[in-house]
């Protein structure tokens, strides 16, 4: 039975780590996704960082919410708001880095201790009792839960993207920033 307190503390300390954006908790764990942009110096200087939750807004799935971290990242996660499009459950916590020394941008997927719990326990339960083994057909849920948050993963690398493009003018940039 300690085991279930252990899972639920856990459950409960994520919570509170997504909730208050540590820093911390969004930069530490284990890298589920790892895409690099290469991003000169003048491609980095176009990044508007703040405008990304506009710029990956979609109406199929819930909303990805930003949020600014220390160092010029920016940590992200779905939004735990009331929502009528589609829902998954959340393998992944996502980072933005911006990498002046690697002249890249890096969009990181970093696994939820929640996830690797339940993934832990699934996978040792049946080896304790032989009647729990259909727990592991939650293991192929985050599976497919996974495939659902790398492709949005790669809808912010691609909005990045969009941002670094030195073909869009000037004005359009001006404008993004709030400023003129």
């Amino acid at each position: 039975m300690p085991i279930w307190y252990l899972l639920v503390a856990l459950i409960v300390l994520e919570m509170v780590l997504l909730f208050t954006w540590n820093p911390f908790y969004f930069g530490m764990g284990i890298r589920l996704f790892n895409e690099r942009i290469p991003a000169t110096a003048e491609m980095r200087e176009r990044l508007v960082l703040n405008c990304l939750e506009r710029d990956v807004a979609t109406q199929e799935w819930i909303a990805l919410v930003f949020h600014p971290l220390p160092g010029g990242r920016m940590a992200f996660r779905e939004s735990y708001f009331m929502a009528f499009s589609g829902r998954y459950y959340p393998v992944m916590r996502g980072l933005v880095v911006v990498d002046a020394k690697r002249n890249q941008v890096r969009v990181e997927g970093i696994c939820n201790w929640m996830t690797l719990g339940f993934a832990v326990l699934c996978v040792a339960m049946p080896m304790v009792a032989a009647s729990t083994w259909p727990l592991l057909i939650i293991l192929g849920l985050f599976v497919y839960c996974y495939f659902i948050q790398r492709r949005r993963y790669h809808g912010v690398a691609e909005a990045l993207r969009e941002q670094m493009r030195t073909e869009l003018p000037d004005a359009i940039m001006q404008l993004r920033r709030g400023t003129r």
